[in-house]
């Protein structure tokens, strides 16, 4: 058995989605994760869902520590989906289920050259699609071991764009397909022209900007070309022309244009806007500004009179190129221009990272202090800190945010206590644990809270609890569980469970269990419906969870001292089910006489 990436309850609460870690934990108790293998540093899972197909899931570690987790599912926020979340319960709870599996790279050690070639063959002859997909690899391969070509008015470019036009066009009425013939959830358009722009994207950070100008135009031609067919399908092309968008206008800026090719792009953006009926803002911005626009060069220089601008002095496109920009200087190691810029601009958790990460962390701490907004600048800045050793630094940062605002309160919070807690700082991370409770409660913190301030409990223990009971968060009903049975109170959670269904039945058990002795009567009326019902549907293969709600109402007449009533209700249940004899032998064999 391999040694599995660290991972804890706390990090998969900090990372994950609210809304999703209590289906993910779900999912993982009704054994969905299947298939779990791993190859090298990479694991993969195949989680069963609402789709036609199993949503899959990859997930990368390096020396013990995550790197990357992806799903098929298509959500597309930084937290993580019910699907990570499952199989990352799998990879922490059950590691002896994991199957090893060799590399690619140890895969084809074993084969020679002919035999790689028959076997490419027979996936292209699986696959057809798979060609286009070589044709592009090998056309990048060898744009990038060509010379750089110089700029002039006739620039030729060593790159064939037709594969790329042809892959973008595959992927598309695949597209098409997929959606003819499955009602999924999945939307592989999407993804796989994201992963197509940020493959040619590679030229760009290699320096062959002008190549990557011509492939970008000939996906953004492909799509642009059939979209009005894919559009039917109700795929939205917001995210792709963004992305098209951003990666122009880098190209752009990265490169050197002459003034006329700078007049045949804007032409040929113009041409792509029309095509396609929409706006490539960046781009045409990019091409209109250079870097030779006086303002800009006055950033760079860090000269402006007044280097803090307002947010409506120049136009939406001029502030999103910043970031950009930003990206260009920062690969090019033009450090102190990258300082002037974000500063000048406003863009603090961009500067005060940079700062952190060129180790002037005396600068970083004083511009914290005095020009610091948002809890994303401050969270930003303190994990540069911690991965450069300066711990104490990074608390302080982590502390100072804290009362900013901003909308990363839990992941802050949760991150800067865990910080407190390994530097053994109970206020620091006392406040913290506080924090983040408040934004989102979670059972580790509320019981923390508790250890850590000792004789103030009784000061801090109402609000908190007001606070879950407030909480109207899908998901928490576990934790108000947690929380309100360790508490006593008996009855907010059993509120916390009224009107939940047979798919939470290991929650309701837990309080029925609890309130057995106070409330026999709620566990009579509310465990007989749910029995009666599977008994009614006539599902046989359910009949296991039938039994288990009897024995919690056979439990509360034994506690209520009304044996006789049970025994009554018993008999009526086998006379009105009489021919469901599997139900009757369970019963029997069960013991619930």
């Amino acid at each position: 058995m391999f040694k599995t990436p660290y991972l804890t309850d706390s990090l998969i609460h900090t990372k994950s989605a609210p809304e999703f870690l209590s289906k993910g934990q779900s999912d993982y108790e009704s054994g969905n994760v299947t298939a779990v293998t791993r190859r090298g540093n990479l694991l993969n899972a195949e989680v069963i869902g609402h789709a036609v197909q199993p949503y899959r899931v990859r997930v990368g570690f390096d020396e013990g520590s995550l790197t990357s987790a992806t799903c098929s599912c298509g959500y597309q926020k930084a937290e993580w989906c019910e699907h990570i979340v499952a199989t990352l319960f799998v990879v922490m709870r059950q590691p002896e289920t994991i199957q090893e599996r060799p590399t690619l790279e140890q895969l084809l050690d074993h084969l020679n050259l002919k035999q790689i070639q028959e076997l490419v063959q027979e996936l292209v002859q699986q696959n057809p699609e798979l060609i286009d997909e070589i044709d592009c690899y090998l056309t990048l391969k060898t744009a990038i071991k060509s010379p750089t070509q110089p700029a002039n008015t006739q620039r030729p470019s060593p790159i064939n764009p037709a594969p790329f036009r042809q892959q973008a066009r595959d992927i598309l009425y695949e597209g098409m397909r997929y959606f003819e013939n499955l009602d999924g959830e999945e939307d592989p358009v999407t993804e796989e022209l994201l992963d197509l722009i940020d493959n040619v994207q590679g030229l760009i950070e290699i320096g062959e900007t002008y190549n990557a100008l011509i492939v970008l135009e000939a996906i953004a031609s492909a799509c642009a070309a059939d979209w009005d067919r894919v559009e039917q399908y109700g795929i939205d092309s917001d995210d792709i022309i963004l992305a098209l968008d951003e990666a122009i206008a880098e190209a752009i800026l990265s490169d050197s244009l002459s003034s006329s090719e700078v007049k045949e792009w804007r032409s040929r953006l113009e041409i792509l806007q029309e095509e396609w009926s929409t706006e490539f803002t960046l781009s045409l911005e990019s091409l209109t500004q250079g870097w030779n626009d006086p303002h800009l060069v006055q950033a760079l220089k860090g000269t402006l009179t007044e280097p803090e601008i307002a947010e409506d002095s120049h136009p939406y496109s001029s502030r999103d190129l910043v970031l950009i920009r930003l990206k260009i200087l920062d690969r090019q190691e033009r450090y102190q221009e990258y300082l002037n810029l974000a500063k000048s601009k406003g863009r603090m958790k961009q500067y005060l990272t940079m700062l952190g990460s060129l180790g002037r962390t005396a600068e970083a701490m004083e511009a914290a202090r005095t020009q610091m907004k948002t809890m994303e600048e401050a969270f930003s800045l303190g994990e540069t800190l911690r991965s450069n050793g300066e711990v104490s630094k990074a608390l302080e940062i982590g502390k100072m945010g804290l009362k900013l605002p901003g909308d990363c309160q839990y992941q802050l919070a949760s991150w800067t206590a865990e910080l407190a807690e390994e530097l053994g700082n109970p206020e620091v991370e006392l406040e913290a644990r506080q924090s983040a409770f408040y934004d989102n409660p979670h059972s580790k913190d509320y019981f923390r809270i508790k250890a850590l301030s000792a004789e103030n409990w009784s000061k801090l223990q109402p609000d908190l609890l007001n606070t879950l009971r407030q909480n109207k968060t899908w998901g928490k009903t576990e934790v108000k569980v947690e929380i309100f049975l360790n508490e006593g109170l008996i009855d907010e959670a059993i509120a916390s469970v009224n009107g939940l269904g047979s798919y939470h039945m290991d929650l309701v058990h837990q309080v029925m269990d609890a309130a057995m002795s106070e409330r026999p009567d709620w566990v009579i009326e509310t465990a007989k419906p749910f029995a009666e019902a599977i008994l009614d549907r006539k599902k046989s293969e359910y009949y296991n969870q039938a039994i288990a709600w009897l024995k919690k109402v056979r439990a509360a007449y034994i506690q209520k001292d009304q044996w006789d009533i049970w025994k009554t209700y018993r008999q009526d249940l086998l006379q009105t089910h009489a021919r469901k004899h599997k139900f009757r032998g369970m019963l029997e064999d069960r013991r619930l006489d």
